[in-house]
Parts: C-alpha cells; sequence; structure tokens
C-alpha cells in the first residue's frame, strides 16, 4: 500500500523525515589508512572465505547460496557480534535494498522496507515462526526484537510469495537464534551487563547445554532507558523498557528423527509523543505510551528415511500480539492478534533434483477495543482462515541451477489466488555466476484496512489483494587474488491494485483505504562487496539505487514515501589477538514524505534531506571467560529526522562486561 500504518494508532500520521548529512570523508580516511601497507590476501587464506554458504530462507530446504537465483545477504553470528548493534534495524541499515524508519529514539516504532515494498510485505520469520503482526498492519515492529544471542541473520531480496505466503511479496528476513548443532558438547552460562547514554541501563544471562543428542538455550534479558526528548518542541523524555524470555532446544532420540521446540516472549512498554492535531500537525510532549506483549512459539518433528533421500516434518507455530495504549496510565483503546499455523512439508532428494511439497493451515484472530465515538464503534471481533498447497522443483545440471515454485491459497475472506516463481542460476565459471528470476507474488489487505481502526480513519472490507510481477538478473563474481567478492542485482516489480491508506473522503471528513487504479512500479541496482584485505581487516560495503513509483500510468507520477534514491553502507573491521575494532559509515539519500496538517488539503508531500551516520564498536577479550565491549552511535553527532518532526537521538555510548562460566 502507498502509506501503510504505523504500529500504533496515534503515530499514523508521522510521516519519515532525515536532515542535512555530515561527510564522509574522514571515515573513509580511516579505512584508507588501515589499507594503505596491506597487501592482497594470499588465496589459501581466501579459500576459507568460500566455502559452501548454506541457506535455509531461499528455498524450504538447505541449499547453497551460489546454487540460488535470488538477491541474498546474510550475517553471521561473528559480524552481529562485532557490530555489537543497538538493535536489528541497526544491522539491516548496513545491506543493500534497505531502507529503514525509527520513529525517534530506542523503542520507537521502527518500520522496514525492502526494495520499495511497504513494511507489511516483508516476510519476518524468528526461528521458523512468522512474526508479522495480525494486531498491527500485519508488519513487524523491529524495535523490540533484541540483538542477543542471535546465531544468523538471513535476507532474501524478491518476491517470495509462492514459497511463503502473502507476506512476502517483496521479501524474507529470517531471524534464527537456535544454535546450529556443528559445535562441540558443552555447556555454559553467560551474564552480560551493560551501561550507556541516556541513563540506560542492560543485564542478561544465558545457558547452554549441548549433547550428541540434544540441544537447550535458555536466556532472560533486561533493557531499561529514560531515553530523549524526540519531539521538536517540549523536554520531555521518552523511555523504554523491555524484558526478554527466550527458551528453545532440539532432540534427536534416534539419527533419522529430531524433534524441536521454540519459546519467545518480549514485553515492553515505549512512552511516546502525542500529535497535535489542531494546530500544527507535529508531536507534542504528551503522557502516552504503549505495552506490548509479543509471543512467538513452536514445536516441530523432522523425519528421514531411505537414508536421508525423503524427509517429513510436520509444525505448529502461534503468534501473538497484545498491544495497550495508554494514556496517563488509563487504558484507551488495545487490539490483539493471534495467528496460529500448522504445517506438513515433505522432501524427496534424488541425484539431481530435489521435490518439496507443502501444506499448510492457518488462522488469524483480531480483536479490538476501545470507546465508541462519532466515527463508529471500534470494538470488534474477526477471524480469517487459509489453507494453501505448495511446491518446490529444484534441477542441478552441471553448471546450471533451475527452479520452479508455486503456491495455491484458499482464503476464506478473498478469491482464491495462484503465485508462482520460475529461477536460473548459471555457473560461467568458478568464479562466476550468473542468475535470473521471474515471478508473480500476492500480498491480502489486513484487517485495518478492511476494518478501520481508532481515530479519523473508516476501513474499506472491499478491498482487493495487491498482486506483483517482478523479474530480476544478477551477477556474483569472486576474484581469489583478492579476496573479493562482488553481488549485483538489477530487478524491476510492478504492482497492481496498491493499497493506498490514506485516501480522504471529503464527504465523510475521514481517511480510509482504497484500490489503485493504475499500476506501480519498483526498479534499482543494488551492489554488495565482501573483500577480505588480510587475514585481520575485512570490509563489507553496499550500495542501492531505488526508483519507486506511485500511479505510473499518469502523466506525472510521484515517487513513493520514504523510499531514498540513493542508500549506500561502508564497515570496516579490523581484528587483532584479542581486540577487535569496527567502524560502519551509513547515508541515507534524500527522500519525499508526507505532513499531515490539521486545514486542508490534509495531505502535504514534503522533500526530506538525507543523512550520513558514523558508528563504531570495539571489544577486547582479557581470556576466554571476560569480554569488555564499547559502542558509539552517531558519532559524529548529526541532528536528524527519520519520521518528521520526531529528532533522532543524537551521540550515545555504552559499555558493556560479558562474563562466561
Amino acid at each position: 500500500m502507498t502509506d501503510e500504518y504505523c504500529i500504533w494508532t496515534r503515530l499514523r500520521w508521522q510521516p519519515i523525515a532525515s536532515t542535512l548529512a555530515s561527510t564522509i570523508a574522514s571515515a573513509l580516511a580511516l579505512t584508507i589508512a588501515s589499507t594503505a601497507n596491506s597487501s592482497a590476501a594470499e588465496a589459501a587464506t581466501n579459500s576459507a572465505q568460500y566455502l559452501p554458504t548454506i541457506t535455509v530462507t531461499a528455498s524450504r530446504t538447505p541449499v547453497d547460496v551460489n546454487e540460488t537465483a535470488s538477491a541474498i545477504s546474510i550475517l553471521s553470528k561473528a559480524e552481529i557480534q562485532q557490530r555489537n548493534a543497538s538493535s536489528i534495524a541497526d544491522l539491516l541499515r548496513e545491506l543493500p535494498g534497505f531502507a529503514v524508519s525509527q520513529q525517534g529514539a530506542r523503542g520507537a516504532v521502527t518500520q522496514v522496507r525492502v526494495r520499495g515494498a511497504e513494511a507489511n510485505q516483508v516476510l519476518v520469520l524468528i526461528d521458523g515462526v512468522e512474526a508479522n503482526d495480525v494486531a498491527q498492519g500485519s508488519e513487524f515492529n523491529f524495535a523490540h526484537l533484541s540483538v542477543d544471542r542471535i546465531e544468523r541473520i538471513e535476507v532474501v531480496r524478491g518476491p517470495q510469495s509462492a514459497l511463503w505466503g502473502s507476506d512476502a511479496l517483496a521479501g524474507v528476513i529470517n531471524v534464527i537464534t537456535i544454535p546450529d548443532g556443528r559445535t562441540d558438547n558443552h555447556h555454559r552460562l553467560t551474564v552480560n551487563t551493560e551501561l550507556g547514554a541516556f541513563n540506560s541501563r542492560a543485564i542478561g544471562a544465558t545457558y547452554q547445554l549441548k549433547d550428541h543428542h540434544y540441544q537447550f538455550s535458555l536466556g532472560l534479558d533486561h533493557y531499561q532507558t529514560d531515553g530523549t526528548n524526540i519531539a521538536r518542541q517540549g523536554t520531555e523524555d521518552d523511555g523504554y523498557e523491555n524484558t526478554t524470555f527466550a527458551l528453545n532446544g532440539n532432540y534427536l532420540p534416534v539419527e533419522e528423527l529430531q524433534l524441536g521446540f521454540s519459546y519467545r516472549q518480549t514485553r515492553s512498554s515505549a512512552a511516546f509523543d502525542d500529535i497535535d492535531y489542531a494546530v500544527t500537525g507535529l508531536p507534542v510532549d504528551a503522557d502516552v505510551s504503549t505495552d506490548s506483549i509479543q509471543t512467538y512459539s513452536r514445536v516441530s518433528a523432522n523425519f528421514d528415511m531411505l537414508e536421508g533421500r525423503l524427509s517429513q516434518s510436520l509444525s505448529f507455530s502461534r503468534t501473538d500480539s497484545d498491544n495497550t495504549n495508554l494514556a496517563a496510565q488509563t487504558s484507551t483503546d488495545s487490539s490483539r492478534g493471534t495467528r496460529d499455523r500448522i504445517a506438513l512439508q515433505t522432501d524427496l532428494y534424488l541425484d539431481q533434483q530435489t521435490l518439496t511439497l507443502i501444506a499448510e493451515h492457518e488462522t488469524e484472530d483480531y480483536s479490538q477495543r476501545g470507546s465508541a465515538s462519532f466515527l463508529g464503534d471500534p470494538n470488534k471481533d474477526l477471524t480469517t482462515r487459509n489453507r494453501a498447497l505448495a511446491g518446490e522443483y529444484r534441477l542441478n545440471i552441471e553448471d546450471l541451477e533451475l527452479s520452479l515454485s508455486a503456491r495455491q491459497e484458499d482464503n476464506s475472506e478473498f478469491q482464491d489466488a495462484f503465485t508462482w516463481r520460475t529461477t536460473a542460476a548459471w555457473h560461467s565459471s568458478d568464479a562466476t555466476t550468473l542468475f535470473t528470476s521471474l515471478g508473480e507474488a500476492n500480498k491480502n489487505p489486513t484487517f485495518t484496512e478492511r476494518f478501520g481502526f481508532f481515530d479519523s480513519f473508516r476501513g474499506n472490507p472491499q478491498l482487493k489483494p495487491e498482486r506483483a510481477r517482478s523479474w530480476e538478473l544478477g551477477l556474483r563474481q569472486r576474484f581469489d587474488l583478492r579476496g573479493i567478492l562482488v553481488s549485483a542485482s538489477w530487478f524491476r516489480s510492478t504492482l497492481k491494485d496498491e493499497i493506498n491508506g490514506f485516501d480522504y473522503d471529503s464527504t465523510a471528513n475521514v481517511f480510509t483505504a482504497s484500490n489503485n487504479l493504475t499500476e506501480s512500479a519498483r526498479q534499482g541496482i543494488e551492489i554488495d562487496l565482501n573483500w577480505q584485505v588480510t587475514d585481520n581487516l575485512k570490509l563489507r560495503g553496499s550500495y542501492s539505487y531505488l526508483d519507486a513509483k506511485e500511479d505510473t500510468q499518469s502523466p506525472d507520477p510521484q515517487d513513493e514515501i520514504r523510499r531514498p534514491r540513493h542508500h549506500f553502507a561502508i564497515n570496516g573491521n579490523y581484528a587483532w589477538q584479542r581486540s577487535n575494532l569496527n567502524v560502519a559509515v551509513i547515508h541515507t539519500g534524500a527522500q519525499l514524505d508526507d505532513f499531515f496538517p490539521p486545514e486542508p488539503p490534509y495531505q502535504v508531500r514534503v522533500n526530506l534531506k538525507g543523512y550520513t551516520l558514523l558508528n563504531i564498536a570495539a571489544s577486547h577479550d582479557f581470556n576466554s571467560q571476560f569480554q569488555l565491549n564499547f559502542r558509539l552511535d552517531n558519532a559524529l553527532a548529526e541532528d536528524y529526522e527519520e519520521v518528521f518532526g520526531f529528532r533522532a537521538p543524537g551521540r550515545a555510548a555504552r559499555l558493556g562486561l560479558s562474563i562466561s562460566l
């Protein structure tokens, strides 16, 4: 949709903005200085970098990244620890094709867009559980997902509905917290604590136990901060509190059978500023907050037969999100959404072929409570059921990999939907892979789009699903002698029936949702660079160019909001002995946004300037048990906004200690 609903109602009308960026010359100078006396890595050393990397997201079965025809970015556990990021959003900012919008300080609503798509057109998985929030516009709020104990993040860009369903119209972000099981037998207790700017403090503990037949992990984290004043006016700081409990494990009673479970619950409370609808249309200090509880759980069983050639898995997962808005500590409105899914998957492995069949049944329940007004009664209880049959066929012929996937959905509220995708990857040499893909994806309207929310928004039950047809051409090129791996993609996606979530109805003086009558188009180029300069120094860089237009058949099509045309990031990591230094420069270019003034025309498009962030992280291992870590965010003290009228925090430092027993 053109401008999807924000996670909390009182923040819905806040557009995204950025202020003038600082130069990155100083950061580049640091990089040049680090590499001036470095020679190219030896081929023998670099060969380890190109050992097969397996992805579990680009296909419904594990596959070598180089054999896929999708644009993929993977952040390993080591890279995540080296960056010592404050949030998942800070990690995703460095990847190509991403646009992150955080509405103020830590804990504020954080949306992520991929390749110009809306935030609710990107599927987020946490340990195999679909985490998109049914109660909040079917998008995922990255504000509450802690970085602690994440083993791996996989990002697959491009339409993935044929494999993963409606929410994967533009891509999949897969967050994995369960260890891969390749570590030695052990048991370990880790305790960490941290102090930082804005009176922030954190404490956490993790216990891990692993044997030949089982793996078990238990974690508890608490974070609290006084926050900063995020409104342009006023002096009130907006605080945030987060407590996360996580539990997961695997058990192998016999070699052919694996049983697994995961449970994760996050309780958070975030203060935020209200909107002065009457005078300025901008944020103003207010005693308002949102209390949220997000719970993700899953149980699974995997059974292998015929010496591993036939594999069957059965899983049940549940997502439960409960959000309550408070004014002066008194409940004003609330929403809750649950998603229950049962899935059966069968995989058949032949010599050069893989066939996967999937059957899924999903139920989504949505409830909303609030005070009735002249706009209507917001209290409602709604249910949607969806059944799906999907299949994937992969064929490997010498230097050519082909795939075809398709999905048929039977939804209780919409017409049957058929999505598909076909891909090809050709290895023209050991160092060069060309790939291409073509497919169609869909996105069902959300509960709030169809039946309304609070304040001045009225739903439209006649909405049709959005449909996208996309293609992609890509290249992966490896330069062994210099330790360089380059990935590049050129893509285009045409979206039909795009949902405009801010269609103003002048007769009723309310906003509503409607399907656009003309097509929207998103096209661009993405480049991802990995360079192992020396044994100690590694550089990772990305660049994205995006041209996202709405209403392309009009004489003067407009750029989609909150999508910068240019975005790039450079990350340098230098490790020596027991110490590590990580420096990241992230630039977000100019973009457009919407501002909602209190007088007609009630919706004005504004131009926003770009900004540049410099983040520095360092750590030192005193021994195998004690580690000291440090992080400096926004080291250049950039004064910027990512949401119109809401100021981002300034320079912020934090210091932490980790103890392993």
